[in-house]
């Protein structure tokens, strides 16, 4: 069976218009290290932290943008023509991720948990950065997407060699 694969022009283009949709809806720029956030304050209500701006509201733009990632990629998996199923194969990866599935969840939560702390600590998560501050050519986002790509193109090569 043939899988058809758009272009990458046309995806760039559609990811494009998306972020240009979404300020002119919404009136704020997309991300997604918010609705994290949001989904920390829900479960951790006790937290200080957790109790103020945007994160106390369950009915929130960010929160309901981050679940209709999973979402939209549930819709595309049964929507497809190839069969789907659940694979706890990390490709690439398997060769340097512990072999048991429990150390490989430690390890994938202790990255998570690197990716959020610094999401928050530069201000915005990689989409936040490198898609919608660089489409309003926002010096500090610039920045960080570069920094976001030069750390994964030397740790890619740290890990996998050349």
């Amino acid at each position: 069976m043939e899988v058809i694969v758009w272009s990458a022009w046309l995806a760039g283009l559609a990811i494009g218009l998306f972020v240009i949709f979404h300020f002119w809806l919404m009136g704020k720029p997309a991300g997604c290290s918010t609705g994290y956030g949001n989904i920390c304050g829900l479960v951790c209500q006790r937290v200080p932290y957790f109790r103020q701006g945007e994160y106390r509201h369950l009915n929130n733009a960010k929160l309901w943008f981050l679940l209709g990632i999973p979402l939209g990629g549930l819709l595309s998996a049964l929507s497809s023509p190839e069969p789907w199923h659940f694979s706890f194969s990390m490709g690439m990866y398997d060769d340097i991720l512990p072999q048991t599935y429990a150390g490989k969840a430690i390890w994938l939560v202790f990255g998570g948990a690197l990716l959020g702390f610094g999401a928050r600590l530069a201000g915005a998560c990689t989409t936040g950065h490198a898609l919608v501050g660089g489409a309003m050519l926002n010096p500090p986002s610039l920045l960080a997407g570069v920094i976001f790509f030069l750390s994964a193109f030397f740790t890619t090569h740290l890990l996998f060699g050349t």
